[in-house]
């Protein structure tokens, strides 16, 4: 009779163990699902509003490097002047911008990947050991 019992809590803890190790596969199957997911849409989207960005960028960059030639009476002149001006911009975030862009990126991407409302595999295994047990005592009665 308690050979018996041993041989049935030993089935369920093997039943359990199998279905936990299925749900946290599943679990980290559907993260990195949502994850990726996310990280193409941050992507396109980046694409996207980053092409708008430079076609804008670019059509004011004519215009006032034509206006600019216009006032200096010399029409390749504006052409320098905001070609410096972006040449500049360029060497300072080369300096000095490295640290920063990297930090804002690494905290964007860790806040698309790690979202607060995911539950933590230790959360999710305190609570499959709860059922457990609860499955356990039940059986008892």
């Amino acid at each position: 009779m308690a050979f018996d019992r041993l041989t049935e809590s030993l089935h369920t803890v093997s039943d359990k163990f199998q279905d936990y190790t299925t749900s946290t596969a599943e679990y980290y199957k559907l993260r990195l699902f949502k994850s990726s997911m996310k990280g193409a849409v941050s992507l396109v989207n980046l694409l996207v509003f980053g092409s708008f960005f430079l076609f804008v960028l670019l059509f004011l960059s004519i215009g006032v490097a034509l206006w600019l030639g216009i006032i200096m009476e010399s029409s390749f002149a504006g052409f320098l002047i905001v070609g410096g001006f972006y040449g500049l911009v360029t060497l300072f975030l080369v300096l000095f911008g490295k640290k920063m862009i990297e930090r804002s990126l690494l905290i964007k991407f860790s806040k698309l990947l790690y979202d607060e409302d995911d539950i933590s595999p230790k959360q999710q295994a305190k609570k499959e050991v709860k059922e457990y047990q609860e499955t356990i005592e039940n059986q008892r009665e």
